[in-house]
């Protein structure tokens, strides 16, 4: 959610904020910063996130965010993930030892 800077979390399930400020250049100096959200205009997309929000708070806590990884295997996640970490190096690791890395296509 576009926020003004400074805006507290009043919430008990705070959506993710975020504050933006803007500064221009003159004369090789930065100028004041401006607050990007604090405009009026922000308000309906604010308005927008929080309706969002609301409804996807009536849906309850449930699915991939709020589970453990133990938890995750219905889904398949935990072994696409084993698969997945076969596929990476640690590049540090490669430069010690001289080792070329293969690119697969």
């Amino acid at each position: 959610m576009p926020v003004p800077i400074n805006t507290p979390a009043s919430t008990f399930f705070c959506c993710p904020m975020v504050s933006g400020l803007g500064f221009s250049m003159h004369g090789g100096l930065l100028t004041a910063p401006v607050d990007l959200f604090a405009d009026p205009f922000w308000n309906a997309v604010r308005d927008d996130v929080a309706r969002k929000a609301v409804e996807m708070r009536k849906q309850g806590f449930f699915g991939p965010a709020m589970l453990d990884m133990s938890e995750l295997e219905y889904g398949g996640i935990v072994a696409r993930l084993d698969r997945l970490d076969k596929e990476f190096v640690v590049a540090e690791a490669l430069a010690r030892t001289g080792a070329m890395i293969e690119r697969r296509v």
